[in-house]
């Protein structure tokens, strides 16, 4: 992973989020590293699973984890933010 896969996966979702009604959070520090943790993961498993949840490494099981993930809504609606 290079700092231009980053800068470039921190682009597309920030501009995803915003074209969904979302924001990313305004820590840029904090969610570069977890676009890093998404990097990570799609090197490691070959999908974008929430690096802030705990992979099996096969996708048929993580379906609910592959960023956004299925508990986004939940969360942002019970603690005004996902990680």
């Amino acid at each position: 992973m290079t700092q231009s896969d980053v800068d470039d996966l921190y682009r597309r979702l920030t501009a995803e989020a915003g074209s969904g009604g979302y924001h990313l959070n305004p820590d840029v520090g904090l969610t570069r590293e977890l676009v890093k943790g998404l990097l990570a993961n799609e090197e490691r498993y070959g999908y974008q699973a929430c690096p802030c949840r705990l992979s099996s490494g096969m996708k048929e099981e993580d379906l609910d984890i592959i960023c956004p993930c299925y508990y986004r809504d939940a969360d942002v609606s019970d603690y005004g933010a996902c990680y």
